[in-house]
């Protein structure tokens, strides 16, 4: 399927385009792509539909290739038709498949795939395929996409609006692409067709630390807001009210039994006197006892599980953690709402009402002057912090017939942590001493997230080898972690350290590294390889400091330069402080802002390198005779 219509039902997937998870292959061209959308007046069913004709010519470039076309469809959109002819003729025995479609977490879901091989036989063969579907609602057409998962030479994209249909079309990413867009009029069907016609557009492909398709490749968003059929009036998304209104309807009667709901409130809140406490009861038991797993289900994407069944069967997708943590709130007596949002995948916010602006929910709570914005999907984060990955997104939120239209706050770099203390000296031939490390936030989650995926008896051998960043030479003995199951608090490790790879010895002279880290020392990008903006996972502060007791009679003969970088999106500091007795490394890497443009690759790429610099020299110290 060459629009890939991102059916944004799929509330609950964080990628909504899986399509760009496919792989490429090299050796097939889509040489023509030619995509007609008619809106239709289907007066059987008393609906206004949307008639999809897509069709892609394959061009081989080598022999015996062998290439799968796929197309999703689902509850809301049929596949009425399919042909397919390689070299002028239909293949022998041709019969597409049809089947559910299921990936990582989903298990279960209305999008169905149908797929077949084309079999392009000699280097130059030529696969022509159509399908011809219908979109029953127009609600579920939401996007049309000019790149495909091959490159397209040639394409054009055609959309019959009657003048009875009211569609807002914004385009995005077209500035580095040569598209061209033309309007006339049909007189005989009363219908403006809009079409784009362009060239030389590349393959979509997903990219590690990249944006999400939406911020990249050239598209249409599609906003149905109204139609006038006859005397048949029908409003869709004309406005935000028209979208929430919409919501709102599906959201009624989802609590379930008011009953079962009181007695888990009141059993999770038992013995606590203060409101906040009651809170954290019960959003934390939802991160911790409800499983996350992904649902769709044409109108269950966006229709939550009733949560007497989310408590019951102890798992659920967003929406079903969201309702179950509004639910229990609502028992104990507070305010809670749900919320619906687009994590910072989507490049779309609610201005543009439309369904492909919402990818996620949360539950909302005011309480004292202030809104808690709950996401139980992030297990071992605290209630006051929130992930990157819906820092800064519009929120929209109940508030009876109508919405408050909120925004999730931004975090510093302060809200993720991670900390490491050494106080160190001089064993024989090794570095020896007393380790503490702190983690917060992310950070926090992080660790804790691989940690309580683990047998609880290997924990402590998980951590130590996680703490010795795989190096066998770093020995650790009395380790105590605190609590890893209180997001409330930091995580906190302490341990001995027995450190052989950090020191050589040289007649008497000692060469020193004092950084068993190095974080981001091989963080550079291959600007070659990487097309787009870099997206950080998160804001963060790493922050170390290591304390070298110098052995009686010693001094510090070369202490390496430092560095002192500071960027508008990232900072770099590393200092060595000189004290009687005493050498102590300093080291703080900032990530302020979690977008690096391709602009600043170069930049970034030379601060890499000078920090691997400052990683790769040594202390020296030798006797204070020499």
């Amino acid at each position: 399927m060459t629009i890939k219509l991102l059916i944004t039902y799929t509330l609950c997937v964080l990628c909504t385009m899986r399509l760009s998870a496919l792989e490429v292959d090299s050796a097939v061209t889509i040489t023509s792509l030619k995509n007609e959308f008619r809106f239709n007046w289907n007066s059987k069913d008393n609906r206004v539909e949307i008639i999809q004709k897509l069709n892609n010519i394959y061009t081989s470039s080598a022999y015996q290739v062998n290439y799968t076309v796929s197309e999703f469809y689902n509850n809301n959109i049929s596949i009425d038709n399919i042909t397919c002819k390689v070299d002028g003729r239909t293949p022998r025995g041709f019969k597409p498949e049809y089947t559910y479609y299921s990936n990582n977490d989903i298990f279960y879901s209305d999008e169905r795939l149908c797929y077949f091989t084309l079999d392009l036989a000699k280097k130059g063969s030529i696969g022509n395929v159509t399908f011809e579907e219908t979109v029953n609602d127009p609600r579920y057409f939401t996007n049309i996409y000019f790149a495909d998962n091959l490159p397209v030479q040639q394409g054009e994209v055609s959309i019959e609006i009657p003048r009875w249909m009211k569609v807002d079309i914004k385009e995005f990413n077209f500035n580095a692409f040569n598209i061209k867009k033309s309007t006339v009029y049909n007189s005989s069907n009363d219908a403006d067709i809009i079409t784009y016609k362009f060239t030389n557009i590349p393959a979509m492909k997903k990219e590690l630390h990249g944006p999400g398709p939406t911020y990249v490749y050239p598209h249409l968003l599609i906003m149905c807001k109204s139609a006038i059929v006859g005397s048949k009036q029908f409003t869709y998304f004309n406005t935000l009210a028209d979208l929430y209104a919409w919501y709102h309807e599906l959201v009624k009667d989802v609590a379930g039994d008011p009953a079962l709901l009181r007695t888990k409130s009141n059993e999770l809140t038992a013995g606590l006197t203060n409101d906040l406490d009651k809170i954290k009861a019960i959003f934390y038991y939802v991160q911790d006892n409800i499983r996350y797993i992904a649902f769709e289900d044409g109108i269950a994407g966006f229709k939550p599980e009733k949560a007497d069944e989310v408590l019951r069967k102890k798992y659920g997708d967003c929406k079903g953690m969201a309702n179950l943590t509004k639910a229990l709130l609502v028992s104990a007596g507070f305010d809670a709402r749900l919320c619906w949002l687009g994590t910072k995948h989507i490049a779309y916010d609610y201005q543009t009402p439309s369904m492909a602006v919402d990818n996620h929910m949360i539950c909302g709570l005011p309480y004292k002057g202030k809104i808690y914005y709950l996401d139980a999907t992030e297990t071992y984060i605290g209630i006051n912090e929130y992930a990157e990955r819906i820092q800064g997104r519009q929120v929209l939120m109940e508030d009876g017939d109508k919405y408050i239209l909120g925004k999730i706050p931004y975090a510093q770099p302060q809200q993720n942590v991670s900390s490491e203390i050494s106080k160190l000296y001089i064993n024989g031939a090794s570095l020896a001493g007393k380790v503490s490390n702190v983690w917060k936030g992310e950070d926090k989650e992080a660790v804790l997230a691989g940690i309580n995926s683990i047998k609880h008896e290997n924990v402590e051998d998980v951590m130590k080898h996680y703490l010795a960043a795989g190096n066998t030479d770093y020995a650790i003995n009395n380790l105590v972690l605190s609590s890893i199951s209180n997001p409330d608090k930091d995580l906190n490790a302490g341990y001995d350290v027995d450190r052989k790879s950090g020191i050589s010895a040289f007649g008497k002279e000692y060469y020193i590294d004092l950084d068993n880290r190095k974080e981001l020392s091989g963080a550079v990008i291959a600007i070659d390889k990487q097309k787009n903006d870099y997206w950080f996972s998160r804001k963060d502060q790493i922050a170390t400091e290591t304390e070298l007791t110098l052995p009686p009679g010693y001094k510090a003969a070369s202490i390496p330069p430092g560095v002192n970088i500071s960027r508008p999106g990232y900072e770099f500091y590393i200092t060595y402080i000189s004290s009687p007795g005493k050498i102590t490394y300093k080291k703080t890497l900032l990530i302020k802002n979690t977008l690096l443009t391709k602009a600043n690759f170069a930049q970034w790429n030379q601060d890499i390198e000078l920090l691997n610099k400052a990683y790769n020299e040594n202390l020296v110290i030798k006797p204070v005779s020499q």
